[in-house]
């Protein structure tokens, strides 16, 4: 794997950081490959129990990679990897846990990404969170958000105004479970992983399962989701929006946004 690193802490605790820290961890088609690599590889670790996921360098990850999307064009081109983004929690087949260590930047898509994949974050009292996409004009991936109950009125203020939030804010919310000095994130996090790594493997992956299944979505939200998001990535709006990304300027909206 090129931007992802899968290790063992330990015989029942795998580590999962994406390791593409000149980019913030940005999520460019490269690296989504390889974190569902990585996901798959902890799926099929027999003595893995849990597995914490963390960036490596000054963010956890900076969301989706503008600058790879502007000069192609579109999103990336990795359609059988799509689940890494769109399933409810990840892989479906994914039963066992998963403990966030969050720092730095956790925006946009890297924010869905512990949304979806981690079951409890840790994250670090300087962390900052948001939602960008509508400042380049696309569409905001939001159902991530309602499978974890979040607020509505703190969902509709990130998405936007496309304002960063602190790590306070997102805690008073839901978004994390723990705020740690920032230096304690990775350590605090494996504190979490070791508890979870003693307790009956098939009892948390059971567990994992029920919980998953009674707070899902119904199929319609990800049918109108995917329908909308169609709709978003190759319209003139984001075009102009990752252009004016690339070029380093304020985009110039149409009159008419259809």
């Amino acid at each position: 794997m090129q931007y992802v690193q899968y290790e063992k802490h330990s015989d029942h605790i795998a580590v999962i950081t994406l390791n593409r820290p000149e980019r913030l961890n940005a999520l460019g088609a490269q690296i989504v490959v390889d974190i569902e690599e990585a996901f798959c590889r902890y799926a099929d670790d027999k003595a893995a129990r849990v597995a914490v996921l963390r960036g490596a360098g000054k963010a956890f990850c900076a969301g989706a990679d503008m600058r790879e999307w502007g000069v192609k064009g579109g999103p990336p081109d990795v359609p059988e990897h799509r689940k890494v983004f769109m399933d409810p929690m990840g892989t479906p087949s994914l039963m066992k846990p998963v403990v966030a260590a969050v720092h730095g930047y956790c925006l946009g898509a890297g924010l869905n990404l512990i949304l979806m994949r981690c079951d409890i974050r840790i994250c670090g009292e300087s962390t900052k969170f948001g939602m960008p996409e509508a400042e380049r004009g696309i569409i905001n991936v939001v159902t991530p958000f309602a499978y974890n109950n979040i607020p509505t009125c703190f969902l509709s203020e990130l998405v936007y105004t496309c304002d960063m939030v602190s790590a306070q804010r997102a805690h008073h919310f839901g978004v994390v479970n723990t705020l740690v000095p920032d230096d304690q994130v990775f350590p605090a996090a494996l504190r979490m992983a070791q508890r979870i790594a003693q307790q009956s493997p098939r009892a948390i992956r059971l567990t994992k399962e029920a919980l998953q299944r009674s707070v899902e979505p119904p199929p319609t939200a990800f049918v109108w989701e995917r329908y909308l998001t169609s709709k978003s990535f190759y319209s003139p709006e984001s075009q102009e929006g990752m252009r004016a990304f690339v070029e380093k300027r304020e985009p110039r909206w149409p009159a008419d946004p259809g």
